[in-house]
């Protein structure tokens, strides 16, 4: 009986001590705790816009050292689209002791800003539209001038970039259908900025007020049936819960619904045009990490953040009951794509931003038949995308670059080299250098740009099912519109003469291709094959004598390498050579239809990073990226008495050697606007547009001073809002008169291409 006792008095002590030992382990796990800064995240609503938004917030947070149970507490509130539920919320977190507030969209902003007028708790917003209009005390002439416990950043929908888009896609679009909810402050900015745009363009927008998401889908009937062509949503928060019900009621009528927010891609946009809200959460976190490390919010302007983020969805394509389509430009631009089966055929998604390792250098190379313009642009392209993901040349990237000579026999040695050299990736430039790379590469992933047709080159079945160590973005050319174009340049055209290298997949593809176009068009496609640069002089003067009248050359890779011997056979028997390459438009084309390289290599850009982060390129599909451009050449039309046809001209791209047609650099007149600092910028970007269209300053055109005594007559003069009172509108060859608005810069760049055309007197000059 003692023993037992003695037994149970030991039990207890055990207990005892073992509680005792607990309760310290817990007491010092709690004065740790209580040292954590404690966060709280307040979101209106379960939908992808805040859903990235506040992953974004927590990447940023963590990048400025606060990761969740370690340094910082977070906890997370959600109100589910119930005004009266946030303001309870919001009330609850003022009472309670958080270190900071991150409130995600416009009414949590205004409604948490609302309850803690006082400052009790410091405020980092983000997912908000027009801070400066939602009534919370920022000033949009002064972004100092707010709340000192306040800070944040806006993201103003990029609306009129939106409607932009739909014109592009269909041009006879005249009335969009909008259902949106007055109370929301952000919807009305929205809504302005859209009235404006529609107007511009010649749409009539068709608004309809809601007061509560149960009321969309009976007023998208309602627009549908007052002749709505299509249904745009603008951010609005009591539509965008009911984004379904707006597919559905849109789908009914065969019309679409575009949007700015392209999470919602998946469930039936065609297009969303909006902000990358990972980056705009990471951001604000960045800021929010910050000011939990002491920085004064009333220090920090409130600035307006807006990465854009294009989401284009093919499949709906087929059920419109107009015809929509997606041009090449918006298709090179979409970072999220899903293709016309339904499938994801390129994701680019933020949430998955591939980042360079801190403190690694990475080391790429870069393989290409010779040097040549579009390979150099190509070139370009990626480096500036691979530098915009973090990926830079210089500093923590290493590029290696090294050709063929034009000699495909030695491009199997430098594979063979790269792929011993313990490189990150190769990047093989040009069909042939992919061809050898696909067989050479054993060790290392390869990610391909500046390729016409990588499936003719055996990268794989199709743009999904391709070789486990291989993705990258391929560009074919097109033939169709460049032997329409051939018929516009050479009227009644007969025989049309082309030199190729039949080793090249590339070419072949291409020339088969051409072969069933020019028959189908009455033309005689004359063939010369060539195995060697060298071959191309003799055979173009071949050409000649087989009666041709006009050359086409692709962008078969030996041809190239000869091109400028080529474009002298041309001019010297008055021949027009059309071309499928715009980058060699200055080396003797007197026409280009042809590919943007510098886009396709700005694509390759993204796979690129991916693979270089760790991703395998068996898991990213290949793209086709061809980004048409036309351009016109007045030198080679000069030299071979040629008048190129006006309508070739007005719907021309890049514009060479425009002196040549006007005997002189044109005269351009830049009416100044008041704001010094704005007229600087948007002349900036109208340079750098004329620049883009192939115009040299000094040698293509000159600016004009403003000065009332001079006796020069401008060739164009271009100004914002310009009177009848410009003092260089008198005796002015044109005008180009842009609308005044927010995006002066971006309204000047824009322009530049429909001044070149007014410049070079095409038909229809001022264009789309």
């Amino acid at each position: 009986m003692r023993f037992a006792l003695n037994r149970l008095l030991l039990g207890f002590l055990l207990i005892g001590f073992a509680s005792a030992l607990l309760l310290f382990s817990d007491l010092n796990r709690r004065v740790v705790r209580s040292d954590l800064k404690r966060v709280a995240i307040f979101q209106l609503s379960t939908r992808p816009l805040l859903d990235e938004s506040i992953a974004g917030v927590l990447d940023g947070l963590k990048a400025e050292g606060f990761v969740d149970g370690q340094e910082m507490k977070v906890e997370k509130f959600n109100a589910e689209n119930d005004l009266a539920t946030a303001n309870t919320i919001a009330r609850s977190i003022v009472d309670r002791d958080y270190s900071l507030v991150i409130t995600a969209s416009t009414p949590c902003m205004q409604i948490f800003a609302g309850v803690n007028e006082k400052g009790k708790v410091n405020h980092v917003f983000c997912a908000v539209t027009d801070p400066f209009g939602a009534g919370v005390g920022i000033s949009r002439s002064d972004p100092l001038k707010h709340p000192k416990h306040l800070a944040g950043i806006g993201t103003f929908q990029p609306v009129e970039a939106t409607f932009r888009i739909a014109k592009q896609m269909y041009p006879d679009l005249k009335r969009v259908g909008e259902a949106w909810n007055p109370a929301e402050a952000c919807s009305e900015a929205c809504t302005v900025k859209a009235r404006a745009i529609c107007k511009e363009l010649g749409i009539q927008l068709l608004e309809s007020n809601v007061d509560s998401s149960a009321a969309v889908r009976e007023t998208v009937n309602s627009l549908a049936s007052r002749g709505a062509q299509a249904i745009w949503i603008g951010g609005d928060n009591t539509v965008e819960i009911a984004v379904d019900a707006v597919i559905e009621a849109a789908a009914k009528a065969n019309i679409p619904v575009f949007s700015n927010s392209p999470g919602n891609l998946g469930r039936g946009l065609l297009f969303g045009l909006g902000a990358d809200y990972v980056e705009v959460g990471r951001i604000a976190g960045v800021l929010a990490g910050k000011i939990l490390k002491g920085l004064d919010p009333a220090s920090v302007p409130i600035q307006d953040v807006m990465p854009k983020r294009l989401a284009l969805n093919l499949a709906t394509l087929k059920r419109l009951r107009d015809p929509w389509r997606a041009p090449p430009d918006v298709l090179a631009s979409a970072a999220d794509l899903i293709d016309e089966n339904g499938v994801a055929a390129k994701k680019q998604g933020a949430g998955a931003m591939p980042r360079a390792a801190t403190g690694r250098e990475y080391k790429v190379g870069l393989v290409y038949f010779g040097p040549d313009p579009g390979v150099d642009a190509g070139i370009r392209g990626l480096e500036d995308g691979l530098a915009k993901l973090g990926f830079v040349a210089g500093k923590n990237l290493q590029v290696n670059k090294a050709h063929a000579q034009g000699e495909i026999a030695n491009i199997p040695q430098i594979i063979q080299n790269y792929d011993n050299s313990g490189l990150d990736l190769i990047v093989p430039l040009t069909t042939p250098c992919l061809t050898a790379a696909l067989s050479g590469a054993k060790k290392t992933p390869l990610v391909f740009t500046v390729v016409y047709d990588p499936i003719a080159a055996g990268a794989g079945s199709t743009y999904e099912k391709h070789l486990p160590n291989v993705t990258g973005v391929g560009s074919f050319p097109p033939v169709e519109e460049t032997m329409a174009t051939v018929q516009r340049v050479v009227p009644g055209i007969k025989v049309l003469a082309t030199l190729y290298n039949p080793s090249e997949a590339n070419s072949v593809k291409v020339v088969m291709k051409a072969r069933e176009v020019t028959k189908a068009l009455g033309i005689r496609l004359e063939e010369l094959s060539i195995t060697n640069s060298s071959e191309a002089h003799q055979a173009s003067q071949v050409m000649v004598s087989r009666g041709a009248q006009a050359f086409w050359i692709t962008g078969d890779n030996t041809a190239l390498q000869a091109f400028s011997s080529i474009a002298k056979v041309a001019q010297d028997n008055r021949l027009p050579l059309v071309n499928n390459d715009i980058d060699f438009l200055t080396q003797g084309a007197l026409v280009s239809v042809g590919i943007g390289f510098y886009e396709a290599g700005l694509a390759a850009a993204d796979p690129a990073a991916r693979v270089l982060a760790g991703q395998s390129p068996g898991g990213i599909p290949m793209a086709n990226v061809a980004v048409v451009k036309r351009g016109v050449n007045f030198a080679v039309a000069r030299k071979i008495g040629y008048r190129i046809p006006p309508e070739l001209v007005g719907s021309a791209d890049v514009f060479a050697h425009l002196d040549d047609l006007l005997s002189r650099p044109a005269r351009i007149a830049w009416v100044p606007l008041a704001d010094r600092e704005a007229n600087r910028k948007a002349l900036q970007a109208l340079l750098e547009g004329l620049g883009a269209a192939g115009l040299k300053q000094g040698d293509d055109f000159r600016l004009l001073p403003l000065d009332r005594n001079t006796t020069l007559v401008p060739d164009l003069t271009i100004g914002f809002n310009l009177g009848s009172t410009s003092i260089l509108e008198k005796g002015t060859a044109a005008r180009l008169n842009m609308p005044a608005g927010a995006d002066l810069p971006g309204e000047a760049g824009r322009s530049a291409i429909r001044a070149a055309r007014l410049l070079a007197g095409g038909a229809n000059a001022a264009g789309p």
